[in-house]
């Protein structure tokens, strides 16, 4: 991948970006991921961030091979704001890519209220 300049970062059309609302009621995967895979490529994410409700589930993201790739996020238990965990890399820099063909999954170690995640990414 070559480096990249603000103005070509948003103009990039590779580079996606998704946000997605869970209410867990599981433990661990959730059932829809964060972002599918694709055959034969492997997801680069370039910024990501997470709220969690008040008392909502603590989480973390993987990749559906298992491999963590993220903290674990815990979730608030008083007080009347959710926790927001935000992390971007500079342009043309990624924060972390998953195994070929996986996807991003949520795995949430309790269940809980709703979790809300945003993920800018691209397919490599």
């Amino acid at each position: 991948m070559g480096t990249l300049d603000r103005q070509s970062w948003e103009m990039d059309p590779s580079i996606k970006s998704i946000a997605i609302t869970y209410n867990p009621t599981t433990v661990g995967d959730q059932a829809t991921p964060i972002v599918i895979a694709k055959a034969g490529k492997k997801i680069q994410v370039y910024s990501w961030g997470i709220s969690l409700s008040i008392n909502g589930s603590n989480c973390y993201m993987k990749d559906s091979t298992g491999i963590q790739k993220t903290e674990l996020f815990l979730r608030t238990t008083g007080g009347n704001a959710p926790n927001y965990y935000p992390r971007s890399a500079y342009p043309g820099i990624m924060l972390f890519e998953t195994a070929v063909g996986a996807s991003l999954q949520l795995n949430c170690t309790t269940a809980g209220a709703t979790n809300s995640v945003q993920v800018v990414y691209s397919y490599v």
